[in-house]
Order: C-alpha cells, then sequence, then structure tokens
C-alpha cells in the first residue's frame, strides 16, 4: 500500500528565532564557542539562546547581528529586509572585518 504526499511548490520552511540565531552563527563559521566569545558571554548562554529556553535581549540580537554580519531586522523577525529602502533594513550592524582598531 503506497499513499500519496501532496506537495507544494515553492513551500520555504520559516525558522523560528533560535534558528535564525544559530542559521547566522554557522553563516560565520563559528562555533558556539567562538560566538560565545565575540559576545562576551558564556557558551551556554549561547545554546539556551539557539534552542529556545530562552529570549535574548534586543543587546543580545544586535551584537548577534554584528558578529555575524546577519541582517538584524532578519534574526529579529525573519522577514527579509525590504529592497524598496523603506527602512526596514535600517537597523542592520555591519560587521567590520578589520580586526584593528580605526585611529
Amino acid at each position: 500500500m503506497t499513499s500519496s504526499v501532496q506537495q507544494q511548490a515553492g513551500v520555504i520552511p520559516v525558522p523560528t528565532g533560535p534558528q535564525r540565531l544559530m542559521l547566522a552563527r554557522m553563516h560565520a563559521k563559528l562555533n558556539q564557542g567562538q560566538m560565545a566569545d565575540r559576545l562576551g558571554v558564556t557558551t551556554a548562554t549561547v545554546q539556551r539562546a539557539e534552542s529556545g529556553a530562552t529570549k535574548p535581549r534586543r543587546t543580545t540580537y544586535m551584537a548577534w547581528s554584528m558578529a555575524t554580519g546577519v541582517d538584524l531586522y532578519w534574526l529579529e523577525t525573519g522577514n527579509a529586509p525590504s529592497p524598496n529602502g523603506d527602512g526596514a533594513s535600517r537597523e542592520c550592524a555591519i560587521r567590520d572585518l578589520n580586526p584593528e582598531p580605526a585611529d
């Protein structure tokens, strides 16, 4: 006996908030310990945020965005920044790849 599975073309799974944090970290090629070091928190804090055990504060989302180069608006909402420049991505943090301090 076979069962048919209907698939909808074009369906894209929407990651949850904790999954977006993990995807951002993985995009930056960081393990949880490295991410914790960049954020100035413990590895357990990163693990709890990525597992959904705790909801990070906005400042943590901002630091996560800066550490990974991933758009802050997407990290917080799961929505892509607006391509028409209406301000949806105005709060995007930009990671400075230069490890040396500016003069």
